[in-house]
């Protein structure tokens, strides 16, 4: 059950580790996709039912590189 709770997924290594793959995936290949896309479908998944009930999510996706901020999801490429 996914009442109340927030999660945080971590990735963290040395350049060419694999840390991108491991979150994301493959684009191409389903059975190939990262913990985001398969944490993403299991919250939809659990939530689908809830017909009588409010639900609101919120994500957020972001790399640090370099102590530089960059948000993955925004449309214009920013850091902070």
């Amino acid at each position: 059950m996914v009442q109340g709770y927030n999660g945080t997924i971590l990735c963290y290594g040395q350049t060419g580790a694999g840390k991108t793959f491991t979150m994301t995936g493959s684009s191409t290949e389903y059975k190939y996709r990262g913990i985001v896309p398969r944490a993403v479908a299991q919250v939809y998944h659990e939530i689908a039912d809830r017909f009588d009930q409010a639900v609101t999510i919120r994500i957020s996706y972001i790399e640090i590189y370099n102590e530089m901020m960059f948000d993955l999801l925004s449309p214009v490429p920013t850091h902070e």
